[in-house]
């Protein structure tokens, strides 16, 4: 990419879909993309081997095979940055893709101009979200960030009244009193950034800590 020493690696659910996103760099954008693969984690693998600048990932949603995939890349190279591009639009899916460690986001819908933007400003140490996306992935972020920081109780609360057991219930099952029980729910709720029981049970769902 301009002669610079940026490796872009393409990661998309099908080879079509990859071609498509490979020609539409190269003649729109003068972008070349050195490596591509599905989300395998064996595609996943081999490509990392090279530590690319930036991995673009096109997927309409960050399903629970997208999430692993993504969350190996830090693991095998830290320098290594990702942008999606997305049809995603709704609160929850974007809480999903907000466990991918992403720099960038935009819309498929976004235009080739911002498309390149977004490349350009991720490789360059920034990060670009589409208008509307960033509030909601900072705010998923703080809730994944949450999970690792619950303590042991505070876990084992979680999936009792995310599953719909009031907190009288959920102190009796935990064999702790009543204001213990509260205590716990209120640091657990801070924690995960989440204002109610639905937004937790939605959270719970979304993690697989609880059956939908």
């Amino acid at each position: 990419m301009d002669g610079d020493n940026t490796v872009i690696y393409l990661m998309g659910p099908s080879e079509l879909d990859r071609i498509a996103y490979r020609l539409l760099l190269q003649h729109e954008l003068s972008f070349s993309v050195e490596l591509e693969s599905d989300f395998s984690a064996v595609g996943v693998w081999g490509a990392m081997r090279m530590q690319p600048t930036l991995a673009l990932v096109t997927a309409d949603r960050a399903s629970a095979i997208v999430r692993d995939a993504l969350q190996m890349i830090p693991r095998l190279c830290k320098r290594t940055r990702i942008l999606a591009v997305s049809t995603s639009v709704t609160g929850d899916a974007l809480k999903d893709w907000s466990a991918c460690g992403l720099a960038g986001y935009i819309f498929k819908d976004a235009g080739i101009a911002e498309l390149g933007a977004a490349i350009k400003a991720v490789c360059a140490g920034r990060e670009y979200f589409s208008a509307g996306v960033s509030e909601a992935i900072k705010r998923g972020r703080k809730a994944n960030h949450g999970l690792a920081a619950l303590s042991p109780r505070e876990n084992e609360l979680f999936p009792l009244i995310a599953t719909g057991l009031t907190l009288r219930e959920a102190a009796a099952a935990m064999t702790v009193s009543y204001k213990t029980a509260d205590s716990y729910r209120t640091s657990l709720m801070r924690k995960l950034a989440v204002r109610d029981r639905v937004e937790l049970a939605r959270l719970a769902i979304r993690e697989h800590i609880i059956e939908a």
